[in-house]
This record gives structure tokens, C-alpha cells and sequence, in this order.
């Protein structure tokens, strides 16, 4: 891809990313108190145009970068280890739950007790490991497109928790960190 079609399709799916989370999956959970058929699916629309983004910026052989063995066992580590915790984050919420189809009661142990948003925070360890494994200034545009995605989608569903849960939300908000770790001087459940 030329440097002037990377960039500009990087805004585009920005701007995708930006429009759908929110606009659209905002204004579904400030309506229906969860995600309606169409957020859900521009969710997926917005996911799908930065795996695409990804795509159509691999290396044509593969692997187009050549990496250290300390680097690459990094990288796999971190690549490998952040899809079991994000595997393990959605099994234990439940897909309904992970995919804002379905709200019922605060999950704020196991991983959760440990991050508020382990699914996404695991997905950005992945994503830092296959950019360890693999650093091109492609790739780099890749994983921040996935952190401003991974951002707003959580903003925007944390926005939506503390409307549903209220004081139950504000006080986990108290103990457990956004991306990793509990606060100090509180209390553990």
C-alpha cells in the first residue's frame, strides 16, 4: 500500500471507529440500556475495518522483519498470552454480556477484579506482541489504531455501566483500575 493510501485509510477507519462508538453504540445504550441489533453490527463494522486496515498491511513475505530470539519469545509470549486472557475474559463474562447484548449484574471478580476491561486490555497485549514480533511503522499505525479503538469502546461502555449500575459502578470504579490493577488503600471483596 503507498504511504498516502495507508494514511489516508487510516483516517478513514478512524473515523469509522470515532462515529461508531460514539454515536451510534453510545446512543443505543443511552436508549435500549444495552446494544440494539444495528449497534452491535456497526460494532463489528468498525472491528472489522481496522482487522482489514491490518490485513491490507502485511508484509508481502512473511516475516518481512527479522527479530531477535530474546525479542521473538517476547513477542510470542505476549502475542500467545494476551489471546488466553482475552479468551478467559469473554468465557467468564459470557458472550451475550461481552458483546453488550445483555446486562445483568456487575462482574467484578476474577479477571474483572483485577481490570475493569480485561478483554481489551488482554487484546492490546496480543496486539503489543505482534508488533514485537513484527515492527514496522505499519504495523505501529496498526496497534494505535487499536488503542484509540480499544479507548473509545471503553469509555463509551463505561459511560453506559455507570448509568445501569450507578453507586455499584462508582465504587468499582474505586477499587479496580481501567486497564490493570487494583487501587491502593481499598478494601479487597
Amino acid at each position: 500500500m503507498q504511504p498516502w493510501l495507508y494514511v489516508v485509510t487510516a483516517i478513514v477507519v478512524l473515523a469509522v471507529i470515532i462515529v461508531v462508538f460514539r454515536l451510534v453504540v453510545r446512543g443505543s445504550y443511552r436508549r435500549h440500556r444495552k446494544l440494539s441489533g444495528l449497534a452491535s453490527t456497526a460494532q463489528y463494522v468498525a472491528i472489522l475495518s481496522w482487522v482489514a486496515f491490518g490485513c491490507a498491511n502485511l508484509p508481502r513475505r512473511w516475516p518481512a522483519v527479522h527479530v531477535g530470539a530474546v525479542q521473538e519469545a517476547v513477542g510470542w509470549l505476549l502475542f500467545v498470552g494476551g489471546w488466553g486472557l482475552f479468551l478467559l475474559s469473554f468465557l467468564r463474562l459470557g458472550v451475550r454480556r461481552s458483546h453488550g447484548l445483555q446486562v445483568a449484574g456487575l462482574r467484578q471478580t476474577g479477571p474483572y477484579g483485577l481490570s475493569r476491561n480485561p478483554q481489551a486490555t488482554a487484546f492490546l497485549v496480543a496486539m503489543v506482541g505482534y508488533f514485537v514480533l513484527w515492527p514496522t511503522w505499519r504495523n505501529l499505525g496498526v496497534l494505535v489504531l487499536v488503542v484509540v479503538l480499544s479507548h473509545l469502546m471503553i469509555r463509551t461502555e463505561e459511560e453506559h455501566l455507570r448509568d445501569v449500575f450507578g453507586s455499584e459502578y462508582d465504587d468499582y470504579l474505586q477499587r479496580v483500575r481501567r486497564y490493570l490493577g487494583r487501587r491502593r488503600g481499598r478494601p479487597s471483596e
